[in-house]
């Protein structure tokens, strides 16, 4: 039996064309004698739908394309799985249901509801969909063939940190006799998770002791990032083939292979450079626009993520601003311009130096000198309304260009730096930009300039200011910041670690967590974070602003 992947990039809501992608593999996969054709979940109208999924026309939306599509099975000898939405058949509960069907002859022969719903990080499948009452087997020539939807395989996830659900489908499938498990899915791009993602389905395996086929999706909505990597692993666990990360692809698994092959581990790096590329060229694609444009301080943040945009869009494509004040030096416009001249990127040279002493002037006549915070954010403000102004005349999406730890302790200015459509870096640390940019060097024949790399940070809103006037040196805050966040680590261990470590002599630990909690309503108001971690910033942390948190 030969099985067919469609590792294909659907669009939500794009369901004409995301047919077409489905039409496609099935007929390249009847051209290759396959007997079945597995597409990712929701394929037929994207994922995630979110409230979407609540419009009556979704429901009319994905009928319509299953019928096309059983249409295109008629005479053949391939079968074809497919992901869509469907109403649930069951009286109460919610209207909708997460599914699977398989289509042969010109019908629908088998159909499969999605059984364990995800209600953590990015994902609130409760909110929309109505779980599988039962699990059956779908009969394939005589095999008992189990027909999972991603999540229905990741129960037993020990990242979870405890059983989340009440029922177990690999049980269920063990009770049936299973002979073949198929997993249909769209799961999210992290750092390191495609090793996690194989080795739980490893477990799956050795727990069945039959072969597994898994194909995923690639492309972006919004913030989250798929990176495709479908497999096929023998009954004992073995990986049998791969497909390519972040790419569309197809591939040909026969159900009988046991023979192992060499298949090359992916380097994090390249994965992550890749993921933050495919999301920034899917943003603006799926968005409409076709123009990038940012600002260019000369500093590491910004030459990465202009890196990163010409890479996605093409040179052309991105434009470079340069706001030089009373208080930037020499080197950083310089740095800047080197960076464009080596991306070969539009730049231009916008300073801010009169506009910032004439707003200066006005704001202080009838308050007084500002305080310092308040003439530093200044100049970021005005840097953010030129950007948006020739955002607006060149039919632009701004880029911001704040990573993570900045994010985290507040170091950014709403209105100012934080104003745009997107934020690259916004799930990165700042000593992961440092890695990343290394890397786009290394791969890329050195884009950014080699002072980028060494000069100490600085948002040059003052004489002489470096960003570790007042944060700590970000290998120890990254550090500190990963364990809070990420790992959940509470504050009295923390104290401990770094205190063992000796690294408290660097900083107070609870005035820099109490710092991070105090701008939660900057995060709230930042642009979409490219969600590259377990726990970024943005529609996977749900923190209230308004608390009492000692």
């Amino acid at each position: 039996m030969q099985i067919a992947l469609a590792q294909i990039d659907p669009v939500v809501g794009a369901f004409e064309s995301n047919v077409k992608k489905i039409k496609e593999a099935y007929q390249r996969a009847c051209l290759e004698q396959a007997r079945l054709l597995l597409t990712p979940e929701l394929g037929v109208c994207g994922y995630p739908l979110n409230d979407l999924v609540e419009r009556s026309e979704v429901f009319e939306r994905n009928e319509k394309s299953l019928q096309e599509l059983m249409l295109l099975t008629r005479g053949q000898t391939c079968a074809l799985a497919i992901g869509h939405v469907a109403r649930s058949p069951l009286p109460v509960g919610r209207p909708a249901q997460n599914v699977v069907s398989i289509l042969e002859g010109g019908q629908q022969v088998f159909r499969q509801a999605k059984t364990l719903l995800p209600t953590y990080d990015i994902f609130d499948e409760a909110r929309y969909f109505e779980p599988a009452q039962d699990i059956q087997l779908w009969n394939c020539d005589g095999y008992r063939v189990g027909v999972a939807i991603c999540e229905d395989l990741w129960g037993s996830d020990p990242q979870l940190g405890r059983k989340l659900y009440g029922k177990d489908p690999i049980q269920s499938y063990a009770q049936q006799g299973v002979q073949l498990l198929l997993s249909l899915s769209s799961s999210p791009y992290e750092w390191g998770k495609w090793e996690r993602r194989q080795q739980l389905h490893q477990e799956v395996v050795r727990r069945l002791k039959v072969p597994l086929l898994y194909v995923n999706q690639v492309g972006a909505t919004d913030e989250v990032l798929f990176d495709g990597g479908s497999f096929a692993l023998d009954s004992s666990g073995n990986l049998v083939k791969r497909l390519p990360f972040f790419e569309t692809a197809f591939g040909m698994i026969p159900y009988s292979d046991t023979s192992q092959c060499r298949i090359e581990t992916p380097q994090e790096m390249e994965l992550l450079t890749r993921a933050l590329v495919m999301g920034i060229r899917e943003y603006f694609k799926r968005t409409g626009f076709q123009k990038a444009i940012l600002g260019l301080s000369g500093g590491i943040d910004s030459a990465v993520v202009a890196t990163l945009a010409v890479e996605a869009l093409g040179a052309d494509h991105v434009i470079g601003i340069a706001m030089p004040s009373q208080y930037s030096s020499t080197h950083s416009l310089e740095d800047a311009q080197k960076l464009a001249s080596n991306l070969n990127m539009r730049f231009e040279v916008r300073p801010i130096k009169f506009l910032f002493s004439t707003a200066l002037r006005e704001i202080s006549e009838q308050r007084g000198k500002l305080a310092p915070v308040a003439a530093e954010n200044l100049q970021a403000r005005l840097r953010g309304m030129i950007l948006m102004s020739l955002s607006n005349h060149d039919a632009a999406l701004v880029l911001t260009t704040g990573n993570k730890s900045e994010l985290a302790m507040g170091y950014c200015t709403l209105y100012g730096d934080m104003a745009g459509a997107l934020a690259p870096l916004g799930d990165v640390y700042k000593t992961r930009v440092y890695a990343l940019a290394r890397y786009l060097n290394q791969s890329g024949g050195n884009p950014i300039p080699e002072r980028c790399l060494t000069k100490p940070p600085s948002a040059e809103l003052r004489p002489g200011q470096t960003d570790q006037d007042s944060l700590p040196p970000y290998d120890i805050l990254d550090d500190l910041l990963f364990e809070y966040f990420e790992k959940g680590v509470p504050l009295n261990d923390l104290e401990r670690k770094f205190r063992m470590e000796d690294r408290t002599k660097f900083l107070n630990i609870r005035e820099i967590l109490h710092r991070s909690e105090i701008n939660e309503y900057k995060r709230r108001q930042a642009a979409p974070i490219l969600k590259v971690s377990q726990k970024a910033f943005g529609m996977g942390r749900r923190i209230p602003i308004a608390k009492t948190w000692n």
